[in-house]
């Protein structure tokens, strides 16, 4: 079967194949500067929390609700908008995303109060949800025999636009004095975003239909629900994502008040994790497209395991820090490959089937911190170790369970 970008060029003329050649990167490439808005979006929010605080006289509740506002917008749509862009296809949808957490994150920086700066970041939510599963299963569809690779790359965008909303806040925070300019540049980059979608009309137009024609909801999710595979990779990614979220919230308070780093060398410390877990995802990304992901996801939860047991449990600095690299690396790693063996394990209905990975990703990352704090009562130390050790060895289970299904590529070729 043709793939997407070879049906557009042979769909009319010269101009077309050359966008047929052309559009798998610029796809990849879209999608990932949207995940690097994304992430923006999301950080800086962290980097202005503190002034705005004192600014529109938040309680600490009120902070609490603000950093969770995303997370439950997300988890609202998520699932749907996946399914969705299986039925309709993807272009639309995607540029609902995009344009709805973009315009809405500008919206938080003329805010007055709670209650307006708590409804936009909802709002920005739902648009992140809307647009998450959905750029995945674009990458995925027009990259298959490299999706693992591909996936990959478009997850680094989440660190470097991690990287960017931090970068922002601080910025322009310390040039205005003022928390409002840094929602007014972060959402700014969405604008790239949008045009490259615009400028893949065509082709986004078809990627969802490519896939089996009268999806219906309740029937088509409880197909792919039964699939062994596809339930067992949801709950993988329920605990997969519960044992690593306490690396972006905690890491650096884990350095601070366990190890006794000072609050710069805690920061940069957390960096060097983070870029590590860039590395991860492409190298064993593509790694993937290769080898067998069920096999790959047990080796990778058990170096998981392995490199936290070490990480918590030493006391020399050198061991530490090669064990954080170590537990970085291999836990990012998961998610590329996970979503890579999602799809193939749901005959052409990548977007439904990335949505319910997503969803049980999103209740793990509104759940996994407020589960941590529930552990403080045991020590700090204790608390974070638990709250990763604990779903990284269920994870090492569930991936055993896991099964490699045949691919229309290389090696697993049907």
């Amino acid at each position: 079967m043709a793939s997407p970008s070879s049906s557009a060029a042979e769909g009319s003329g010269g101009g077309a194949r050359t966008e047929g050649r052309l559009t798998p990167v610029f796809v990849l490439l879209t999608m990932t500067m949207g995940y690097v808005v994304y992430a923006a979006d999301r950080t800086v929010l962290s980097s202005m929390l503190v002034p705005m605080k004192s600014a529109l006289a938040l309680t600490n509740g009120e902070v609490g609700l603000l950093g969770s506002a995303q997370y439950i917008g997300v988890l609202c749509v998520v699932f749907a908008a996946g399914h969705l862009s299986d039925r309709f296809g993807r272009r639309r949808i995607l540029a609902v995303g995009l344009v709805v957490f973009t315009a809405f994150t500008w919206l938080v920086g003329f805010s007055s109060d709670f209650a307006q700066a708590f409804s936009f970041r909802l709002v920005s939510g739902l648009g992140e949800g809307v647009f998450w599963p959905v750029a995945m299963a674009s990458v995925a569809d027009y990259f298959k025999g490299r999706k693992g690779m591909a996936l990959g790359i478009f997850y680094v965008g989440f660190d470097v636009g991690s990287v960017a909303g931090l970068s922002i806040g601080g910025v322009t925070y310390y040039l205005t004095g003022d928390w409002r300019p840094a929602f007014f540049v972060a959402p700014s980059l969405g604008l790239v975003a949008i045009a490259g979608v615009g400028a893949l009309k065509q082709s986004l137009s078809r990627a969802g239909l490519k896939s089996p024609a009268g999806i219906r909801l309740g029937r088509d999710v409880a197909g792919l629900v039964r699939r062994r595979n596809v339930a067992v990779l949801m709950a993988f990614a329920l605990v997969a994502t519960w044992a690593s979220v306490w690396q972006v919230v905690f890491l650096p308070y884990y350095f601070y008040t366990v190890m006794k780093f000072s609050v710069v060398s805690s920061a940069l410390l957390a960096s060097v994790v983070s870029a590590s877990g860039g590395l991860g995802k492409i190298a064993l990304g593509w790694a993937s497209d290769s080898w067998p992901r069920n096999r790959l996801l047990v080796s990778i939860s058990l170096a998981v395991l392995l490199a936290y047991v070490v990480f918590f449990a030493s006391s020399s600095f050198p061991v530490d820090l090669l064990s954080a690299i170590a537990m970085g690396f291999f836990s990012s790693s998961v998610f590329p490959i996970m979503q890579a063996l999602m799809t193939d394990s749901c005959e052409g209905r990548s977007g439904t089937a990335l949505g319910l990975t997503t969803t049980t990703q999103s209740v793990a990352t509104v759940l996994a911190p407020v589960i941590t704090a529930s552990f403080f009562a045991l020590g700090v130390g204790r608390a974070v170790a638990l709250n990763a050790m604990i779903p990284a060895g269920l994870a090492i289970v569930l991936a055993l369970l896991l099964r490699e299904p045949r691919r229309g590529h290389g090696r697993f070729a049907a």
